[in-house]
């Protein structure tokens, strides 16, 4: 397709992606590895764990764990290695980066891609509830541009729901072999244990994984967020399992500023409250502006503002991309929103981001 006015070419629109033949790079399950499950125990007492495993009658293995003398104990999943990684680092390689480095995949002996995700036909009249409140300005602008969809094919079957111990914290897609992009606020930095459930709906998922490695530019939370941080809103999740050699991942790209108040085919899929207050219900959105702002002196990250795209709590994380010819590209991750736009953090940094976490753990 042609290039837009700043030289850079946008996203296909839905005409020319309809025409076109996307080129999606393949990938092959890599050899199976280890899977370790960790766990923190906390007890009343210093005596060392005894652990013994059984199978039960339905396959499964069972850990048991026993300690002597303990009155109480708590055992959970083990938090995710927090990585900070520095501005200078993230952005200092990015012009050596090779040019599919970061682009999308799929699984190879899959054949499935779909351009548009299918809308069941029970959900398809399913919309914010519209006759249970008001739609505020702030967040969804009228009319409501989600809709509920559920669709095993690539892309859409990418997405995950974040859970914490805390409980639903937000959206997130898959990104590399075994790693996931979502927002830094969705990460419980108390440190906690964190899960990701591939195309969560209804209360089941294809596949559950955890974190192990949880890497971010700033510890931004709800109670920190402002204008100085949310252009760093993001984080890559390392997983203890390669859940994208069965479902595929998404690429990673830079948003570029020539691609400002244009309302392009930029797509968004996620779990807002307002259409399921436990986050049951996967939506999405298509076609929508956006405009790049810098609200922090520092280079390299950037929040792109929109008063088109819908967003509501629990959609923190989610993607905002679009598909080239060689298929679909995060450019940022849902933030926040304002009382006049609502924010999607991305820019350069989110980019060396994704690329340190891939690298340092393939």
């Amino acid at each position: 397709m042609e290039k837009n006015s700043g030289g850079i070419e946008p996203p296909l629109t839905e005409r020319a992606l309809r025409k076109a033949e996307l080129s999606i790079r393949r990938h092959e399950a890599a050899p199976p590895t280890p899977i370790t499950a960790s766990f923190d125990i906390a007890t009343d007492t210093d005596g060392k764990p005894e652990v013994a495993v059984e199978q039960t009658a339905d396959g499964r293995w069972r850990v048991n764990v026993s300690i002597d003398r303990a009155r109480t104990a708590l055992i959970e999943r083990a938090a995710p290695e927090l990585i900070r990684v520095t501005n200078r680092k993230l952005t200092a390689g990015l012009s050596r980066m090779k040019p599919d480095e970061l682009a999308p995949s799929i699984p190879a002996d899959r054949d499935d891609l779909a351009i548009t995700p299918q809308l069941p036909h029970g959900l398809r009249d399913v919309r914010a509830f519209r006759d249970d409140r008001d739609i505020r300005p702030t967040t969804v602008f009228n009319p409501d541009g989600r809709w509920v969809y559920y669709d095993e094919h690539y892309p859409w079957r990418c997405v995950v729901r974040m859970t914490r111990p805390s409980g639903w914290s937000g959206s997130g897609v898959l990104i590399g072999p075994r790693h996931v992009l979502t927002a830094s606020h969705c990460v419980d930095w108390t440190p906690g244990w964190l899960r990701v459930d591939v195309l969560y709906t209804n209360g089941s998922s294809l596949a559950a994984a955890y974190g192990t490695h949880a890497y971010f530019v700033q510890k931004v939370t709800a109670a920190n967020y402002s204008s100085t941080n949310m252009d760093d809103d993001y984080s890559v999740i390392v997983l203890d399992q390669r859940l994208g050699d069965t479902y595929g991942w998404f690429g990673a790209r830079t948003y570029s500023d020539s691609w400002d108040d244009e309302v392009l085919p930029w797509r968004n899929i996620g779990y807002p409250q307002d259409f399921s207050s436990t986050g049951e219900l996967v939506t999405y959105q298509r076609d929508f502006a956006l405009d790049e702002d810098d609200f922090d002196s520092d280079s390299g990250g950037r929040v792109l503002l929109s008063d088109t795209f819908d967003n509501w709590p629990g959609q923190s994380g989610s993607p905002v991309f679009g598909f080239w010819s060689d298929g679909p590209y995060v450019v940022g991750v849902t933030s926040g929103e304002s009382s006049s736009n609502n924010f999607v953090a991305g820019g350069e940094r989110l980019t060396g981001l994704v690329r340190r976490a891939r690298q340092e753990h393939p």
